[in-house]
């Protein structure tokens, strides 16, 4: 900071200083000797006085300009000082925000490569029972036209059979008819396509409560498959003897007469119902 220069004081001074002086003047008179004499000097104190007057404005403007510059450097620096603070703050909440973004897109990264993990593990698992399903299926076309197979064959020979069947029956028919009206018996189907039901039909027993109604007879035939095959009676009503009844469809199996069967099964109910 600038020192102030007081004009009175400093007037003072220099009055005390040109006494002194006059006073060292008066006493070194003594002498002509120009050496022992001080010269006299003009020091024009009004100018000096005007400039030192001129020159404390021009530096107390100087000072004070100084300190307006240097007062307004420092409100620009504050002010500088607080944007970059705000800019500071505004940046770090910035990088919170994009720290915090990085942290849900790498989630989001992390969640969508498990998803994508977990499809190939699905893709791979589907592909896996595709090819399973695929040669499933190809295993069972195979077994499908083994079996389509089969069943033609097994269809053609039920085919030749029907109609080597449906030969005989034409052939067995008037057999059947001449036995059924001689023997009074009637062949029906029993629900089973392999069994054949004969129905005899016997004069109403004398003495009895129904004098009047027809007594019936039946039992079914098991018929074989092939002609090759054998003859079995597997129910009768009444009951008979087994053993009878096993001769009788010995006869039969031997001599492939119907004939046989029915003129022996006929007697033996006969006998039963005595």
């Amino acid at each position: 900071m600038a020192t102030t220069i007081n004009p009175a004081a400093f007037s003072t001074s220099i009055s005390s200083f040109r006494a002194s002086q006059s006073q060292n003047a008066a006493a070194m008179s003594y002498s002509d000797n120009p050496l022992t004499q001080l010269p006299a000097v003009d020091f024009n104190f009004d100018d000096l006085r005007k400039r030192m007057a001129d020159f404390t404005l021009r530096f107390d403007a100087f000072i004070e300009q100084g300190r307006k510059r240097v007062l307004q450097e420092r409100n620009e620096f504050r002010a500088r000082l607080g944007e970059l603070n705000e800019e500071q703050r505004s940046k770090s909440t910035q990088i919170t925000t994009l720290q915090s973004s990085l942290s849900n897109h790498s989630n989001v990264l992390a969640r969508e490569q498990a998803e994508k993990n977990e499809m190939h593990a699905q893709i791979s698992k589907l592909e896996s029972h595709q090819a399973t399903q695929a040669a499933a299926c190809d295993k069972l076309r195979s077994s499908i036209v083994q079996t389509q197979r089969q069943i033609d064959i097994k269809l053609q020979a039920q085919r030749e059979y029907a109609e080597k069947m449906d030969g005989q029956s034409r052939l067995n028919g008037p057999e059947l008819n001449f036995w059924e009206t001689y023997l009074g018996c009637r062949i029906e189907g029993s629900g089973d396509e392999s069994r054949v039901r004969i129905v005899f039909m016997f004069p109403p027993s004398k003495g009895g409560p129904n004098t009047n109604d027809e007594r019936e007879a039946m039992f079914e035939l098991q018929v074989p498959a092939t002609g090759s095959g054998k003859y079995d009676v597997v129910y009768m009503k009444p009951k008979l003897d087994a053993v009878k009844v096993e001769k009788v469809v010995d006869r039969l199996n031997s001599t492939r007469e119907i004939g046989t069967l029915l003129k022996g099964m006929r007697g033996l109910f006969m006998e039963a119902m005595k």
